[in-house]
């Protein structure tokens, strides 16, 4: 090709210029490439797992039998044959205490000081709210309908809608949570993935809740389906810290084996808080093969059982909320201190 080129400088710069061309050509491709599946996971993730909800309670082994007499669809129609809906004190007054301690929670997290931790901020006060109100919304609705007559309501709809569609929404605030961990503690190699997929999934995932895909005779049902959809959102949290203290290990490994110093948030998440986070984020999915087997096979009354429930929520989201906090804490705590320099926002 140089022969064409009786000054060897010429050569180089063609050259140059088309290599420059082919890696800009092959970069574009490959971006193309991963907008598309970007696109195609964000459309074909949220129907997936909807299905896989609705069908996941009627395989565990075990439970099967328990959960074809409990898990009845109804689409917001109710009767007076398979119905259970609780109305006593300790139902709705669990459900009033549990948005009493994650509104409480919120408010600590978003007074926390700090720039680069505003986002992870915001998605843990923004799920810490999704978890009150769906609390409020169905302390409300055992507090106040009474019969099935009533159940069967525009007014019941619209409360049930509110306290479910917020479980449900909650798998946004989830993913982008893990997201966020992702970025700040650099978890390679789990992926940051498109910024939108995790909202198109909580709508996706509410839209269904309100059209009654979720809807049961018991109505408590509708939280668990709810909460099987949120998996894929949770395992996302809990790759991108494990992944992230997996890495800092190495990173301090190496570190020590080259006789340099390091320093990395990563370093001032303590085990307890590491542990907290992963208990309260996988924490309740014993719940889902205890309900119908604590309402078939056992002389609880609904009170005792949603009481129960309840408690263990408390738990697990206050784990949720504490350990995160505790995340915000050291984020700022290095913002404060310069001793990281943060990825760049996405």
């Amino acid at each position: 090709m140089c022969a064409t080129f009786p000054n060897p400088q010429d050569c180089l710069e063609r050259t140059t210029t088309d290599i420059s061309t082919d890696s800009e050509s092959s970069n574009a491709k490959n971006t193309g490439t991963n907008s598309l599946s970007a696109i195609a996971l964000t459309l074909l993730l949220p129907p997936a797992i909807l299905a896989f909800s609705l069908h996941f309670p009627f395989v565990i082994p075990g439970v099967a039998s328990a959960a074809l007499d409990t898990y009845i669809p109804a689409s917001y129609h109710y009767d007076t044959v398979h119905t259970r809906f609780d109305n006593s004190s300790w139902t709705w007054g669990t459900d009033y205490l549990l948005t009493a301690v994650m509104g409480i929670l919120a408010v600590a997290i978003l007074n926390t000081p700090g720039e680069r931790c505003k986002m992870l901020k915001l998605y843990t006060a923004a799920i810490l709210v999704c978890y009150g109100v769906s609390t409020l919304a169905g302390g409300y609705a055992h507090q106040t309908i009474h019969g099935v007559d009533m159940l069967n309501t525009q007014n019941f709809r619209m409360l049930w809608i509110i306290c479910v569609g917020n479980v449900s929404f909650a798998s946004c605030w989830m993913g982008l949570i893990g997201r966020e961990v992702v970025r700040v503690f650099d978890s390679k190699p789990v992926p940051l993935g498109p910024s939108y997929l995790w909202p198109f999934y909580g709508v996706f995932m509410t839209a269904a809740c309100a059209a009654g895909y979720m809807s049961f005779k018991r109505p408590a049902c509708d939280i668990f389906i709810a909460g099987i959809s949120q998996f894929p959102s949770t395992f996302y949290c809990l790759g991108g810290l494990i992944m992230g203290a997996r890495n800092n290990h190495k990173r301090r490994q190496a570190a020590m084996a080259a006789g340099k110093q390091m320093s990395h948030p990563m370093d001032k998440v303590l085990l307890r808080y590491k542990i907290m986070y992963c208990v309260g984020f996988i924490g309740n999915a014993p719940l889902l093969p205890m309900y119908p087997l604590l309402v078939q096979y056992t002389q609880m009354t609904l009170a005792g059982i949603n009481t129960l429930l309840h408690s263990w929520l408390m738990i697990m989201w206050g784990m949720q909320g504490l350990s995160l906090w505790h995340l915000c804490k050291v984020v700022a705590d290095f913002e404060k201190d310069n001793k990281f320099a943060f990825g760049k926002k996405d």
